[in-house]
């Protein structure tokens, strides 16, 4: 395994291939499609291992919700590879949709994130927001997750 990841734009089929397997695996639902996935301005950012697609996530513009006036980026959809988990792939993802965000002028990068990932958004600069809720598409607790971009 090469430590030289490169991040790149994908296109939606292979995220949702990933998607299904790391992030639908063990909950009720099967579809990983977003409504958000092929709107104007959202992008698909993915690495690559041998040519296989081993992380992913989708980054679009949508306010975040306590302050609307400003430009802001979701997150949706992070996954890793299981195999390739805690080995700094996730991170590397991150930092290249923050550049992205921040090159948007987008004042936030937020996320609906699972419970179980708190500790690594809050590792790379995220403040956790809210009482917990139950996302329908997984069953499982998620927190909101935000970052001021500066």
């Amino acid at each position: 395994m090469t430590n030289e990841y490169l991040v790149e734009e994908v296109p939606t089929d292979e995220v949702l291939v990933l998607r299904l397997a790391v992030l639908r695996d063990g909950t009720p639902s099967q579809d990983p499609r977003y409504a958000e996935d092929d709107t104007e301005g959202s992008v698909h950012l993915g690495i690559r291992e041998s040519g296989v697609l081993v992380a992913c996530s989708t980054w679009l513009p949508r306010p975040w919700l306590l302050d609307e006036v400003h430009p802001a980026t979701q997150l949706r959809g992070m996954a890793v590879t299981k195999h390739l988990q805690s080995k700094g792939l996730g991170r590397i993802l991150l930092q290249a949709g923050i550049a992205r965000a921040k090159l948007l002028d987008s004042k936030y990068v937020w996320a609906r994130a699972r419970d179980k990932a708190l500790y690594f958004y809050e590792r790379n600069g995220f403040t956790t927001i809210g009482d917990q809720f139950i996302d329908d598409a997984s069953g499982l607790g998620h927190h909101l997750v935000m970052l001021e971009n500066k």
